[in-house]
């Protein structure tokens, strides 16, 4: 069988490991069966022409990594960026197996039994891909699960798409050194072996590590985002409060002073509608007082019962914005969830509790469904999700671990409880 035939399909095995978590585009088992027919025909062809010569084989190599990338990106949804970087690890996994395969092949060599270019040579060698590829997929696909950030930082483009080409140029280049080299002794094929798997490695671990920085840059900087946003909505929501109470304890009196023609029953609505918005919190925090007030408003038209238990005044040690993002989040996911449920379930409850500088918050909602968890945390899996258990939570744990607590979620049995300690140093001798 053709050399760059196995190469080719060995280097298919590879790349899906990388790409089998982005969604399909359609048609898409038309797509890839086209497309992996015309590559294979087009290796058997070209590759037996470029064969006459090392560079021609390295060029011949180059290209095909640009088709299979190609090859990908048209099967699969992904920018050019996330297909160039999949792909490069892809080849760089090629590579790995491909250099350990060839120290088991010092002690343990098939082609002293088989010809390699024997249908059950080829047959052979992909089948000993395959626990490797098993691996593999087990073990670092998973860094690619959620390749959802856009790219938008110039230094990411640039560091991923020059370490790409370091991967694929290190494991074509150095492949095409060796195998045109002269026959080397069984000391010299170790350690060139070792050499290429430790490359391929630091490659791989550098790329995830650029992933992971620039997954927490876009996760620091959505954050940032949902502060501010929260900061500008307590001034906002400050005022219209004290607008709303001042007008309804106006129409209130008015009531009482004048006798409007109005059924018994339209005066009992109306007055309750008023004593909705002229309720007054007083919970110990201006702050607390202006967000219950306000989560109050959607859980009346929603029918949800909201209570709270505490004293606000012992969250004086944050600041006037983390009170509103941290708990406004908390509510706000409440809110969201006990929408989900039947009616005799719309229930949030809020206490806060502190024993000497410790302070605990707590908030029990019931909920609908499967919540799937990524470190710790609840998440949506909803594309158009208003960041239910999203950036919202990462948020609140952010806060939390400003003021030196933590955050922990605890669902079962349809009902969800989230609990944030937090520590109050601001009276502690300094």
């Amino acid at each position: 069988m053709n050399e760059f035939l196995l190469v080719y399909v060995e280097n298919l095995m590879c790349f899906f490991l990388f790409f089998v978590n982005f969604p399909r585009k359609k048609h898409f088992l038309l797509r890839f069966i086209l497309s992996v027919g015309l590559g294979a025909a087009g290796v058997c062809l070209v590759g037996q022409l470029l064969a006459v010569s090392s560079l021609l084989v390295f060029i011949y190599y180059l290209i095909e990594f640009c088709m299979l990338m190609a090859l990908f990106h048209f099967c699969f949804e992904t920018s050019w960026e996330q297909a160039l970087s999949c792909a490069s690890a892809g080849r760089a996994t090629q590579h790995l197996i491909y250099q350990i395969l060839q120290l088991i092949a010092l002690k343990f060599d098939p082609s002293a039994y088989l010809p390699s270019d024997s249908f059950l040579y080829f047959m052979g060698a992909l089948l000993t891909y395959l626990p490797f590829c098993l691996v593999v997929y087990l073990v670092i696909p998973k860094k690619f699960d959620a390749l959802d950030f856009d790219f938008e930082t110039v230094e990411y483009r640039w560091s991923l798409a020059l370490l790409s080409a370091v991967m694929v140029l290190t494991c074509v280049g150095i492949t095409r050194l060796v195998k045109s080299s002269a026959v080397r002794p069984e000391s010299t094929v170790i350690a060139e072996s070792l050499y290429a798997i430790i490359c391929c490695l630091l490659c791989m671990v550098m790329q995830f590590e650029i992933y992971q920085k620039a997954r927490l840059t876009k996760e620091i900087e959505m954050v940032r985002m949902l502060w501010k946003k929260d900061s500008k909505q307590l001034a906002e929501r400050k005022d219209t409060i004290e607008m709303i109470n001042m007008k309804c304890h106006d129409i209130r009196h008015k009531l009482e002073d004048y006798h409007l023609p109005i059924t018994d029953d339209e005066e009992k609505e109306l007055k309750s509608l008023i004593r909705i918005y002229d309720q007054t919190y007083r919970t110990g925090s201006q702050t607390l007082d202006v967000l219950l007030a306000d989560r109050a408003l959607l859980c009346e038209k929603d029918h949800i019962q909201l209570s709270f238990l505490g004293d606000g005044s012992c969250l004086k040690f944050l600041t006037e914005a983390d009170v509103y993002s941290l708990l406004g989040n908390a509510l706000g996911n409440a809110v969201e969830a006990a929408r989900r449920v039947e009616e005799e379930k719309r229930q949030i409850s809020m206490i806060i509790r502190n024993s000497g500088d410790l302070v605990s918050i707590s908030v029990t909602n019931y909920y609908h469904g499967q919540l799937h968890f990524e470190e710790e945390l609840p998440v949506t899996t909803q594309p158009n999700a208003e960041d239910f258990h999203g950036y919202g939570m990462k948020s609140m744990q952010a806060i939390a671990e400003k003021y030196g607590g933590k955050l922990k979620v605890k669902a079962e049995n349809g009902v969800f409880k989230l609990t944030i300690w937090l520590i109050d140093n601001s009276q502690q001798p300094t």
